[in-house]
């Protein structure tokens, strides 16, 4: 079953952009988004940590059935400045890089906000809302967390690239599932083969292969 599963899924990725993948690598783009100094990119970091995740306080975040089990939405950060002598695409990417791989190691949780700890059960975010948090977090650039609608739609960041547009560093990779019938899974595109992402085993980076390059379905960019 998933033998057939996973050829259904390469035969409908190819029929509808499989080819997206010529542009892969985007070589110039990662290299620029490497070529500046962390520090430039992360040192209002202990300021923003500061900040409250959620405009509910921790105090309300636990025993309110109203909140389900996502828990908190997250606050809106506020929009950040570009360091002056700095290409503002290219620090704005190589933030949103930094923040996601800060991440690494959280678990993978329905929760809206990565400061949410119910007891029992314990921190994490699920996959988009990691990307949207990332955004928020890292450019103040707060979108719709649910999957479908970050993938499409009139709440989708950014724009969808068309098929032979080379990828850059902190674009959005959506994914189908495996029988290719909806768009299940979203992460950050890092550059130089890849992404970071929140799947089974939490925030990590991972190989563009596998899943993730057999049920791609498209890809947007929200930083331009």
């Amino acid at each position: 079953m998933e033998k057939t599963s996973l050829t259904f899924c390469r035969t409908l990725a190819l029929l509808t952009g499989m080819f997206l993948l010529i542009g892969h690598a985007a070589p110039m783009s990662s290299r620029a988004a490497s070529a500046i100094p962390q520090e430039a990119v992360t040192a209002d970091f202990p300021e923003r940590d500061r900040l409250p995740q959620s405009p509910l306080p921790p105090e309300a975040w636990y025993g309110n059935s109203g909140l389900g089990s996502w828990g908190p939405k997250s606050a809106a950060y506020p929009p950040v400045a570009v360091p002056a002598g700095y290409d503002a695409l290219a620090w704005k990417r190589a933030r949103v890089a930094a923040v996601a791989r800060r991440y690494s190691g959280l678990a993978y949780r329905h929760h809206h906000i990565p400061a949410y700890d119910p007891p029992g059960e314990g921190a994490g975010l699920d996959c988009s809302n990691f990307t949207s948090w990332v955004y928020n977090y890292a450019l103040g650039l707060r979108f719709t967390s649910a999957i479908t609608a970050q993938a499409d739609g009139p709440k989708a960041p950014g724009r969808r690239l068309v098929p032979d547009e080379p990828w850059k560093v902190g674009d959005l990779l959506f994914i189908t599932s495996r029988d290719g019938s909806r768009v299940s899974h979203v992460a950050v595109w890092l550059g130089d083969g890849q992404l970071i992402d929140s799947h089974k085993t939490g925030v990590a980076v991972r190989r563009y292969a596998g899943w993730y390059r057999d049920c791609l379905s498209h890809v947007r960019r929200v930083i331009e």
